[in-house]
């Protein structure tokens, strides 16, 4: 069981929030100066058409345009910085996320199923971007729109009776816009995830793609994925465009309508020239947050939604606290009653498999494919997490160590080894900042040496993307040296032997031995009988269980024994 993060610390998305608070506090006490210095607008309409013009003093035109323009140059200041304001609010939110978000798309990529690491980085991307974008600034713009309608009220009582209709008019077309387009964002953004999954996938096995001949069929399920997110988010664009127009519609008419009302009362003498062109200014400059507000719905669903599946995602990955530190392990190991479940499997591959190893042990892991040695390797390691029972390294539980300590005191070979875009040295280095000394070493260790300096660049070699620029028997040295380097004490190898020619299973023996004369421990999975002469200890996997465990001459009579009583066993019956 992984331990939770305290009740202090909180939900990583919660802090990101936390985070980004100040900067969004900020942005609403800047929204309520910008707001304050655009009433200068409508003052200096009302100034111009009721004294100015009546009175035609060219001195008050000029001292009042000097002082709106000062209001307007603030305007642009406070504009510019809320928006900096922002921007560094959404810096905040992801640099909080960053690494706690890393360690559970991690988490959620062991499980097939639930893979979903490009659409997690999408929904931080989306959240970050709306907190950086006009979308934040736009609802801090929202609550002043109540009373710019108020001072159409005061105004005119007819004025401010339009300019309320026109805002109930517009908040009711946000309200559609949000009922109407909901489905179609959240089924645009789960398509286009799955598309972009499946091109990833085809991407990765695009060796097996072009030599099967699956071009033709890759794309055509691709397209077909493709078309149908397109066409979701076509259809959610083009209503989000309608009701964009009518908004815009309706903003229009209103200011119309407001000009209208505001020339017959003008000419009935109840309110001056300069009210009617003030309460244009105002009314417009009312709606425009709703109307903004409508065209951005899209972005803002998508926000809601990214929010939602990153609050799901952690409820579901809880960060896991740090543990105290303990020291580099020795290599004892202990396996009690484990049960192993694959992910997205609903069976177990290991089932109540026990056994101990001591410090410089050396244990060979065999049996028939699907015996769950594999499984029981990538636990042992760490990479795969225990449905029940408990796997104890130096005594200490593996949920009582940091993983990414832990790993750095431990060398693990998967069986089908990846490699990252960079060097050889880079590889071996575990991405690290290259130790060429302890890099050579790795490499002598693992007997990758010699070949590696054949290489056209040697260590500096680039070998592409997953290691496509080396051959498999070569990707297979290289982490096999990646494994050795920092010179770990426990070392799970999974069919280390699996893409070597005969230099290379004389390279591994010998490395095999060089690591039990230097006292580290060792399990390797091999279903090759030539690696057993290297180890001490043998343990026989079967549909998930241990058939037997010992020493390794004691394990070997003992199944070639049960071999033999069963063949004779077979004899005797035929003859009967």
């Amino acid at each position: 069981m992984s331990r939770t993060g305290s009740s202090r610390e909180g939900n990583p998305l919660q802090r990101a929030v936390k985070a980004a608070l100040p900067g969004t506090f900020a942005a609403i006490v800047i929204s309520m100066f910008i707001n304050a210095t655009m009433l200068a607008l409508p003052i200096y309409s009302m100034q111009i058409y009721d004294r100015v013009l009546s009175s035609r003093n060219e001195t008050t035109l000029v001292l009042l345009t000097l002082i709106v323009l000062v209001f307007l140059v603030l305007y642009g200041i406070l504009e510019y910085a809320r928006s900096g304001v922002l921007v560094r609010s959404s810096v905040a939110f992801e640099r909080v996320l960053r690494r706690p978000l890393f360690d559970m798309m991690m988490r959620a990529e062991l499980d097939p199923e639930r893979r979903q690491g490009q659409q997690v980085i999408r929904d931080a991307e989306i959240i970050r971007d709306s907190l950086a974008s006009g979308t934040v600034a736009v609802v801090c713009d929202l609550p002043w729109t109540p009373l710019f309608v108020i001072l159409c009220f005061f105004l005119h009582p007819v004025l401010g009776s339009i300019a309320a209709a026109g805002a109930i008019v517009l908040f009711g077309l946000a309200v559609l816009t949000e009922i109407l387009t909901k489905k179609g964002v959240d089924q645009f953004s789960r398509l286009s995830n799955d598309a972009s999954t499946f091109a990833a996938a085809a991407l990765r096995n695009g060796e097996v793609v072009r030599g099967l001949g699956m071009g033709d069929t890759i794309l055509d399920r691709w397209s077909g994925q493709q078309s149908a997110a397109v066409a979701a988010n076509a259809a959610s664009a083009e209503l989000t465009a309608a009701l964009v127009a009518m908004s815009k519609f309706a903003r229009v008419a209103v200011q119309t309508g407001v000009l209208a009302a505001g020339a017959w009362l003008a000419i009935e003498k109840q309110i001056s020239p300069g009210s009617m062109m003030a309460a244009s200014i105002i009314i417009g400059r009312a709606l425009a947050p709703v109307e903004q507000i409508v065209g951005q719905w899209k972005r803002i669903v998508a926000c809601r939604g990214a929010y939602a599946r990153l609050k799901a995602l952690m409820t579901e990955f809880p960060q896991q606290q740090a543990p105290v530190n303990l020291p580099a392990p020795q290599g004892q190991i202990e396996v009690d009653s484990v049960y192993i479940i694959p992910p997205s499997a609903s069976k177990p591959s290991v089932r109540g498999v026990s056994f101990a190893v001591e410090p410089g042990s050396s244990v060979a892991i065999v049996g028939a494919s699907g015996s769950g040695k594999s499984s029981l390797a990538r636990a042992l390691a760490g990479v795969w997490e225990l449905r029940a029972g408990e796997i104890r390294i130096d005594g200490a539980a593996l949920d009582q160590w940091d993983r990414n300590k832990l790993g750095k005191s431990v060398g693990y070979l998967p069986q089908d080894v990846e490699l990252f875009a960079g060097t050889v040295a880079d590889n071996i280095a575990r991405l690290e900042t290259v130790d060429s000394r302890a890099v050579v070493a790795a490499a002598k260790a693992a007997g990758a040496h010699d070949v590696i300096l054949r290489l056209p660049q040697g260590y500096d070699t680039p070998i592409g993307e997953g290691g496509l620029a080396l051959s498999g028997g070569m990707r297979q040295r290289v982490g096999l040296a990646r494994a050795l380097y920092g010179d770990p004490r426990l070392i799970v190898l999974d069919e280390p032997n699996s893409n070597l020619d005969e230099d290379g299973e004389r390279a591994l023996a010998h490395a095999l031995g060089q690591m039990k004369q230097a006292g580290r421990t060792v399990m390797v999975v091999t279903h090759r009988p030539q690696l057993l002469a290297h180890v001490d200890k043998v343990l026989v996997m079967s549909f998930g269980t241990a058939l037997a465990f010992g020493d390794r001459d004691e394990v070997i009579a003992r199944m070639r024994g049960n071999r033999v009583a069963a063949v004779q066993g077979t004899r005797d019956s035929s003859a009967a």
